[in-house]
């Protein structure tokens, strides 16, 4: 669902409606990035027949997995955040956002060094 933005919105709430939004891109993104390594794991047992390649992929299946159920509990407890009414819990939510989303950058950066090595491999092979 799309979020709507709206000029009478607070600025707390523009910032919950922001995160919100990246949030479910995230999952989007996470869910859309364990297809993608189940069809690289396949092709890695094909291509390059390296099972020190399958297992990584495995492992990073498995880390993407973890990370997908810490995004949905995060959902779920964004819904505390429309109760917040002190800027400490405002800065409680903002921070934790911050952490999520260091979470999420370094599982993609493990995420694409993990795929351009395999794709390396397999070039070596073609």
């Amino acid at each position: 669902m799309m979020e709507v933005f709206f000029e009478h919105d607070s600025d707390d709430r523009l910032i919950a409606k922001k995160d919100t939004l990246e949030l479910g891109n995230w999952i989007d993104h996470l869910v859309a990035n364990g297809q993608e390594i189940e069809i690289l794991i396949n092709i890695a047992r094909k291509l390059t027949n390296d099972e020190d390649m399958v297992r990584d992929l495995k492992e990073l299946t498995l880390e993407n997995k973890l990370h997908l159920g810490v995004f949905y509990r995060y959902k779920s407890s964004l819904n505390n955040l429309h109760e917040c009414d002190d800027m400490e819990c405002d800065i409680y939510y903002v921070n934790k956002h911050e952490e999520y989303r260091n979470l999420y950058t370094g599982l993609l950066k493990v995420s694409h060094k993990l795929k351009e090595e395999l794709f390396t491999r397999i070039l070596v092979k073609l």
